[in-house]
């Protein structure tokens, strides 16, 4: 080849080289472009979470009335953009009776309001004193609400933001303001302290509404239901049961919030007969029911012990498989002053009309039936201490009289008005809602 060829292949060469260079940088620059652009993006949403997070711990000190103002530089925007809507979300607390009723009018029912960035199918919001993100249908929670529920005390200082809508883009600088704080809407001069019965209910209508279940689960041990149909989510906290005196037509009883260890204190029953029937076909149950598969009943089986014919006490449990049974054929004493947990006294003309007085949180024991008894003392306290507390914290007390007669419950042989119980048992500060304190608490957020 001639000196001319060879500078002629040389520089057709380097112009190969120079072109399959430039082939590659435009193919790693399209195929990374996307992944930059996303990594990009997860940054600057990443910063925009920091900013809030800082806005929300600002925003709580304002709204507890520690100082009236605070300011936060929020994190640039760029294709994003950050707006106040003082109507986003809503939350209201009620409190219900036994019967699920609304006890007067509701503690609060009022917006929310938020601070949001926005940024295609991502949110950021600051709402309630917490900070939530949104990613199409699902969300999560950032930084946690103002809601503190401990040792049977819940503190909730609802917080909203205020503040006229706008809309800013770019890095602006969020300052909030005082607005109404620490109105205090329980306890009240018609509302107080300590709770007893029924149940208070917190919902939360928002659309990060699966970030407020998340948190309600986490921080609480309240039944919590979602409706997606509606974004609202409830938590539902039971408040302290303190027992009482019942007539056994009054049943079921509803025993809530009972602790783990040996809750019920008393459980005493005076029973007395049906005029025409002196317990001759007593068969008599209560019935414990968690609204589950578990059962625990205590039945009276038998007659007159006036007679000579004293009623089987017999203790059942079921799991929904396994059934535990105890018995005891000759618990009865006649004279209420017996040591006896199950006692009874022979009146009327013949002395032979009984009444009859038991309690099953007593020490009486019963007899195992099958094998091996589960538990380490049988006595019949410790028996429906046992089960109780594990079908609770919440479960129903129904008594049911039917008689033995053929057939059954043409005869109730037990007088359910006149025949009473006693109730007394403690309440797990766990699984129970004793002192609760709301207050309302608004701030105005202006973007400059």
């Amino acid at each position: 080849m001639t000196r001319g060829g060879r500078g002629q292949a040389e520089t057709i060469g380097l112009v190969l080289l120079l072109g399959i260079t430039a082939l590659g940088v435009t193919a790693i620059v399209a195929l990374a472009g996307p992944a930059l652009d996303s990594a990009q993006e997860a940054t600057n949403t990443q910063r925009v979470e920091q900013s809030l997070s800082q806005l929300d711990s600002r925003a709580a000190v304002v709204a507890l009335g520690q100082t009236d103002s605070q300011s936060v530089s929020l994190s640039n925007s760029r294709n994003g953009q950050y707006r106040v809507d003082p109507d986003a979300g809503r939350i209201s607390v009620v409190r219900l009776d036994e019967n699920g009723s609304e006890v007067g009018d509701p503690i609060v029912n009022t917006t929310m309001g938020a601070l949001l960035y926005e940024r295609g199918e991502t949110t950021v919001a600051f709402q309630g004193g917490g900070v939530w993100r949104t990613r199409g249908a699902g969300s999560e929670m950032l930084s946690p609400p103002e809601f503190n529920y401990q040792g049977a005390t819940l503190t909730l200082p609802v917080i909203r933001v205020g503040g006229e809508a706008s809309t800013f883009a770019g890095a602006p600088r969020a300052r909030v303001t005082t607005d109404e704080v620490d109105v205090s809407k329980f306890p009240t001069e018609n509302r107080s302290n300590p709770l007893s019965g029924g149940t208070v209910v917190v919902r939360v209508d928002s659309d990060y509404y699966r970030g407020w279940e998340q948190f309600f689960r986490e921080r609480s041990t309240g039944n919590v239901t979602v409706n997606e149909s509606t974004n609202q989510v409830e938590l539902e906290l039971v408040a302290r049961g303190d027992g009482g005196s019942y007539t056994l037509r009054e049943t079921p009883i509803e025993l809530r919030g009972l602790g783990d260890d040996e809750p019920i204190e008393n459980l005493a029953f005076a029973m007395y007969p049906d005029k025409a029937s002196s317990f001759n076909d007593l068969h008599w149950a209560l019935i414990a029911d968690d609204g589950g598969t578990d059962r625990f009943e205590v039945e009276l089986d038998g007659g007159n012990p006036c007679k000579g014919d004293g009623p089987t006490v017999l203790a059942t449990y079921e799991d929904g498989g396994t059934v535990h049974e105890w018995q005891n054929d000759t618990a009865w004493t006649e004279g209420q002053n017996s040591s006896s947990s199950f006692t009874y006294e022979c009146d009327g003309a013949d002395e032979k009309t009984p009444s009859l007085y038991f309690d099953l949180a007593g020490e009486t024991n019963l007899t195992y039936q099958d094998g091996t008894s589960p538990l380490s003392n049988d006595s019949v306290g410790h028996v429906v201490n046992t089960y109780l507390a594990e079908m609770g914290p919440n479960v129903d007390l129904e008594v049911t009289s039917k008689g033995k007669n053929s057939p059954p419950g043409k005869s109730a042989s037990t007088d359910l008005d006149a025949s009473t119980v006693d109730v007394e048992y403690n309440s797990s500060s766990g699984r129970v809602l004793t002192f609760l304190h709301v207050t309302e608490n608004s701030v105005n957020v202006t973007l400059s």
